[in-house]
């Protein structure tokens, strides 16, 4: 990776807007005003001899620097071969102020925006060169460690640069992952609940519009005959049609809670009494029987096996006909297990459930790792769906 993409996260576009960028027309200052401080330097006398050839030496040096970003490499080795130039005409080494930055600043560049192989070898090319011109002028140990120290001090500066950016740069990407990551689950748990409430205004609606019609047919029949089982068939729709009004406003309410809305609690197994009572009031053979000790549940698995009982009754009341139904609830060391079977013969509608009703009890069971096992009894005529949920033993 090279810094060219990592740092600051703008070469890609300096590269191909020119001077137009922001960081480019920084390089373009810096250059202009290294070459006039280099230029104003020989005037002033910093130079005796060939001021000619340190003139176009630091007027080259700094313009190379105006392309230090995209090209590092490249300006270090123009900066360099100045600097051999100017040397071997004979300007002293230590001469210009001005030379001596154009090298520093080459050296950072290479380490802050070359990728790492044009960096180390950038480095090691600038090393050899310092010391063949310490060699060549006999210099000391120190000028061999001052002039290592030029190039090595800055190039170390530009790789800590940019690593820093690289750095900053991944810290950014991830927490954009992140941000998107949670974004995600905050959308998934919305198309969650929405698939929940679904599944509960299902239940609610069928169960109860079911029972309504149920009994309303039968009071119907009764009416003329028997006005009195009428009367009280009818009680029951209007019962039956409060209840269902009252949970779906409450579910209703869980997308759009109110300042001060009564929170009413989720049924649970223990409601599943109330089903089967509702079921003979309206003159169903419906039983329930409940084995084994019974435990204190998970809230979301007692309501999920509670209504997979609920649409079982349902199933039973649209395609069981006058046949009888019953309820086991059986709690076992390691499971929980809800059954509804009716004892009707198949009249062809029931062998298949195309509707949500099935799929949405099976998705009720996946929740909490069970599974639900639907089709026709194998010891009489008859349907049976059962869900068995696993419990953690006692």
């Amino acid at each position: 990776m090279t810094v060219r993409t990592a740092h600051t996260g703008r070469s890609a576009s300096t590269r191909s807007a020119g001077f137009r960028s922001e960081s480019a027309r920084e390089d373009l200052l810096l250059g202009a005003v290294v070459g006039f401080a280099g230029l104003l330097e020989i005037v002033a006398g910093a130079v005796e001899e060939h001021r000619l050839v340190a003139s176009v030496s630091v007027v080259g040096m700094a313009a190379a620097l105006v392309f230090r970003r995209r090209h590092p490499l490249v300006v270090l080795v123009a900066v360099l071969l100045l600097f051999l130039i100017q040397s071997a005409a004979g300007v002293s080494a230590n001469a210009q102020l001005a030379t001596l930055a154009c090298s520093l600043i080459a050296a950072y560049s290479l380490g802050a925006h070359a990728d790492v192989a044009a960096a180390a070898s950038g480095l090691l090319l600038g090393l050899l060169v310092v010391v063949g011109v310490i060699y060549a002028d006999g210099g000391g140990a120190s000028d061999y460690g001052f002039g290592a120290l030029v190039v090595v001090g800055p190039w170390l500066a530009g790789l800590f640069v940019r690593r820093r950016a690289v750095a900053a740069a991944d810290s950014d990407a991830k927490a954009a992952a992140v941000a998107a990551s949670a974004q995600a689950r905050a959308l998934k748990a919305a198309d969650d609940e929405r698939a929940r409430i679904a599944r509960e205004l299902h239940d609610v609606v069928s169960h109860g519009l079911s029972a309504m019609v149920v009994q309303a047919t039968a009071a119907a029949e009764l009416v003329d005959r028997d006005p009195d089982r009428a009367r009280a068939a009818m009680r029951e729709v209007q019962l039956t049609g409060r209840e269902a009004m009252v949970e779906m406003k409450h579910l209703l309410g869980v997308l759009r809670p109110s300042e001060g809305q009564a929170r009413h609690p989720q049924p649970t197994l223990d409601e599943v009494a109330e089903l089967v009572r509702a079921e003979q009031a309206s003159g169903r053979s419906v039983s329930l029987e409940v084995a084994g000790d019974r435990r204190e549940l998970p809230r979301g698995l007692a309501l999920s096996a509670y209504r997979i009982v609920q649409e079982g009754l349902t199933n039973v009341r649209k395609h069981a006909g006058n046949g009888s139904a019953r309820v086991c609830v059986r709690f076992e060391p390691g499971a929980l297990q809800v059954e509804v079977i009716d004892d009707a013969a198949p009249s062809g509608s029931e062998v298949t459930d195309p509707g949500y009703g099935l799929a949405g009890m099976r998705e009720r069971a996946q929740l909490y790792g069970g599974r639900v096992d639907a089709g026709p009894r194998a010891d009489g005529p008859g349907w049976h769906v059962r869900a068995t949920f696993p419990l953690e033993p006692k």
